[in-house]
Parts: structure tokens; sequence; C-alpha cells
């Protein structure tokens, strides 16, 4: 299809004008750009409506201004249609993107330096994903699991973090997100600087040094809390701090650090609360700690396999 023609398509669609078989066309094609994009969510009606009130804005300039023929006003429209769609189409979505994925296997941790000088230190069982360059208004990333960010100051793009429904704004700073997949919420804690946190819906907080959000996926119901920061970013330097964590909460750091499998056979153990810190810790003295502190036993049914039972 010609490029006028599809200007045509658009501009009636725009005007909620199109057939169904031109509204399929059009859906189809900005399907197609979303499928394109290289951070999740990137809310396409967002941009869809973005380009349509371009259009009606200078439409409405040029008939304010001055009033001409008819035809005029339709050349009007559609030179407002080519030049929008023109500007989504480059400033939105580049020919042939280039991106970055970093992985890290259980038991491994992982530093790195994006295009803009941001230091990441990606957590053990984690991934990020962003653009070689960032171009455009913002430096936009995605990430599953935990990672440490330092962000190199830039007024003019703001950094975004993508974990789900979560969206992490900053300008210049350091935090730690804990967003992995198979939890049931997202924390954000601030070391450094500004941030602001929101989801799709109400919520938009700002947090600041030592502070924390705490996000619940499926409720979507979050909490601030202040704490020192050093505790959520300890995993950085190599130290397990395990501050008024439950026993499940424990063996969930401890399968990421050691890439191990630990089964709780009794609920009520799990709910059991710890405090400790281990520094450059080893396996068999964290669980030889825990039995001590919960008065339970870890019994060992391969290298990599634990079950846990209360002490007899």
């Amino acid at each position: 299809m010609k490029t006028d023609e599809f200007i045509k398509i658009l501009e009636k669609y725009s005007a909620g004008q199109a057939t169904e078989e031109e509204k399929t066309l059009v859906e189809a094609y900005f399907d197609e750009k979303k499928a394109e994009s290289p951070i999740l969510n990137v809310g396409i009606e967002g941009y869809k409506n973005r380009l349509y009130r371009k259009i009606e804005s200078s439409i409405a300039q040029d008939v304010k201004a001055k009033p001409k023929p008819s035809y005029f006003k339709q050349w009007a429209i559609a030179a407002s249609v080519a030049l929008a769609l023109g500007l989504f189409l480059f400033f939105r979505y580049e020919p042939n993107p280039q991106f970055n994925l970093v992985e890290t296997t259980l038991g491994q941790k992982q530093e790195i330096q994006l295009p803009d000088g941001t230091v990441v230190v990606l957590n053990s069982g984690s991934s990020i994903r962003y653009p070689q360059q960032f171009n455009g208004d913002f430096r936009e990333v995605a990430l599953t699991g935990e990672a440490f960010f330092d962000v190199a100051r830039d007024t003019l793009k703001p950094f975004i973090v993508e974990t789900g429904e979560v969206r992490t704004r900053v300008l210049g700073t350091s935090f730690n997100i804990n967003a992995f997949a198979e939890s049931d919420s997202i924390s954000v804690s601030v070391a450094t600087g500004k941030v602001m946190v929101a989801n799709h819906r109400l919520m938009k907080e700002i947090l600041l040094p030592n502070e924390q959000l705490h996000y619940h996926k499926v409720t979507e119901a979050y909490r601030k809390a202040t704490d020192k920061s050093v505790i959520d970013k300890a995993w950085t330097e190599n130290t397990i701090h395990l501050n008024y964590k439950t026993l499940n909460e424990a063996v969930e750091v401890l399968e990421r650090w050691f890439d191990i499998s630990i089964e709780i056979q009794n609920a009520a153990l799990g709910r059991k609360r710890i405090v400790g810190k281990y520094h450059d810790p080893h396996l068999e003295m964290i669980l030889e700690s825990l039995s001590f502190l919960l008065n339970i036993e870890f019994t060992e049914k391969s290298p990599s396999n634990y079950i846990v039972v209360p002490k007899k």
C-alpha cells in the first residue's frame, strides 16, 4: 500500500469513519510496532492518542488562522497526518534497533556499565535489557530480578526502570530494585538522590534516601517504610543481611545465592523470623547458624537439595 493511501486511512481512523477492514489494518500496524519496541509495556494507546492530538491541534490551528476552501483543508489534514506519523515513527521506533540482554545464573552476580555511564550490579537469577544507545527523551531499561543502579546524572533524559507494572524514574541517583518474577512483591530502596515510583493506576510516590516502597503485584497495595539502605544493597558487597526475614524468605535468598533447593516441610517453621548478617558467606556456616537460632535441622538429600525439619 502506498504511503498516501495509508495516510488517508489513518485520517478516517482518527475521525472514527474507518471501515472494519481499515480499522483492522491500522490496529495491525500499531500491534506490529508494539512488538518491535525494545522496552516491555510500551503503552501503545498513549502514542496513538498523542499522534491524534498532534493531528487535531494542527488542523485546528490552520482553520483558526485563516478559513480556506475545502480542498485546502483536506490537504492540511493529509499533511498533518503525514507529519505526525513521521515524527511518531522517527522518535519512537528506530530502524533495526539493537539491544543488549544480560542474564545471570543462580549463584552469579555481574556488574554492567550502560551506554550513558550508569553502573548496574545484577544479582543472581536476574536479567536486564537495554538499548545499545539511549536515543530519544528517556533512558529506559527492563529489569527482572534484583539490581543496584548507580545512575549517571542527565537532567534532560530521565532514567526509567520497567519492572512489570511498576516504573521507577530518576535523573541521577543510586537505588536498589527487587522484582523477581516468582515473588508476589516489588521493592525499591533509595541509597542517594530522589526516585519516583509509579504504576499504571494511581500510585505515584517520591522516595528519598533510606526510604523504601513495597508493592504487592496482585492487590496493587503498597507501603512506604524507612530503614537503612545499606541493608537492601548488602548483597552487592557479598553480604547476606537477614533483617527480620521469615525462614521462607531466607530460603529464597539462599537458593538464588548458592544455586540450591531447600524444602520446608513444616509451614509453621517457614513463618519464623530471623535476624542475621553473613559476610563472604559459606553455605555450611549459614545452615549451622540457622539451625541453632531456630532449633531446626537441615537434612542433605543431595549436594544441592536440602529438607528443613524441626529439631528433635
